[in-house]
């Protein structure tokens, strides 16, 4: 498995892009950031994106993927799979012919550029050979994180956004996780507001990775928000866990 790093910051500064991960080439693990870092080569190798939640960091080069690939008439489909509520908040509010076109009636309602797939939390899904399993994670919005096992039955996990949480712990569980993607957006001593926005500390994250009765074999950390990067970069090294690393954009990750 590989992951390209288009995007990993927790705000959008000259430098740092929102998150997006693009995996083997074929899917997208959020999509903030996916036009401004992909030639249209690359677009079109794009089947569909797993989307964690519907905050505008983590959906807005959705809007400006679909208008390259329609106005290059490549034929191509994005299917954007998440929770019911997630994909009700994008077509809601994004997709509406108010902010941005319906694109799942473009070019035409028979072969549309843009397809919306609802998963739920009960059961795996097969899609292109790689098994899905998303579970709810706790943020302000709803919100889920995904665990994603290829072919070759190598496993990551991604939480999306999130605050201190239980039940992706507890489902992560079951597989023999690699690699997690999971954040930690503030410093140590900003964790009051880190709680009210259901976002994590490096404290925070430190008594989340006690609750992982089978701990990924490495964590890499995403959502940092750039004014703090250096602080927080340093609270989590003190935490002493040296399988823990940081996301770059334009990194890429061989599983």
């Amino acid at each position: 498995m590989i992951i390209k790093v288009l995007g990993a910051a927790g705000s959008e500064v000259p430098g740092h892009n929102c998150p997006a991960f693009l995996v083997d080439e074929t899917f997208l693990l959020d999509a903030g950031t996916v036009a401004l870092a992909l030639n249209i080569r690359e677009e079109r190798t794009l089947r569909w994106i797993l989307l964690s939640h519907a905050h505008l960091d983590h959906i807005k080069g959705i809007p400006f993927l679909l208008d390259n690939l329609v106005s290059r008439s490549t034929g191509n489909t994005i299917t954007v799979l998440g929770g019911k509520d997630v994909l009700g908040d994008l077509k809601k509010n994004i997709f509406n012919d108010r902010i941005w076109p319906d694109f799942a009636r473009i070019p035409s309602p028979g072969q549309p550029s843009l397809r919306y797939k609802i998963l739920g939390t009960a059961r795996p899904y097969e899609i292109d050979g790689y098994t899905i399993t998303m579970e709810k994670v706790d943020h302000t919005v709803p919100a889920y994180g995904y665990i994603v096992e290829d072919p070759e039955e190598t496993a990551i996990a991604y939480t999306g956004d999130t605050g201190p949480t239980d039940r992706f712990w507890k489902r992560m569980a079951d597989y023999d996780v690699k690699v997690l993607i999971t954040e930690t957006s503030f410093p140590n001593r900003m964790e009051k507001l880190a709680l009210a926005s259901k976002h994590l500390t490096p404290a925070l994250l430190g008594k989340e990775i006690g609750k992982m009765s089978r701990p990924p074999r490495q964590i890499r950390i995403m959502h940092l928000k750039p004014q703090f990067l250096q602080e927080i970069e340093s609270e989590i090294r003190a935490l002493g866990h040296d399988n823990i690393g940081f996301l770059k954009d334009g990194e890429v990750i061989r599983i």
